[in-house]
């Protein structure tokens, strides 16, 4: 999350670098920025890259906003609408720092094999 945050603050200002230099900046690989990018551009960000000035840039004006709101589910028959029946299950995102945000109930006696996607 901080990652994305960051990276949006940096095209906003026009002052990411190169994706080399960028991806360093962050830490993270260029596969891992390209992620970042893509992310961005699924919320329709019209992100471009200017080979001149050696930045990415908004097409047009852009406000990120990101809200996480988590609610335990207590009972597994709950879990079981969310997830076909399986017991855990990962949620990749992108937007976690390209981590994957594993949610697992635990209920002490329960022995069903869980299944992860």
């Amino acid at each position: 999350m901080n990652k994305l945050q960051r990276l949006h603050s940096l095209i906003k200002e026009q002052k990411t670098g190169s994706p080399f230099e960028l991806s360093n900046l962050l830490e993270i690989s260029r596969s891992s920025l390209y992620m970042l990018i893509d992310e961005l551009k699924s919320f329709d960000c019209q992100i471009h890259y200017s080979r001149q000035r050696k930045t990415f840039y908004y097409k047009s004006e852009v406000e990120l906003t990101v809200k996480w709101k988590v609610t335990p589910i207590e009972e597994i028959s709950e879990l079981r609408k969310f997830n076909g029946g399986s017991i855990t299950f990962l949620l990749p995102s992108r937007i976690l720092d390209g981590t994957n945000l594993s949610l697992h109930p635990y209920s002490a006696g329960y022995k069903e094999s869980a299944h992860r996607l």
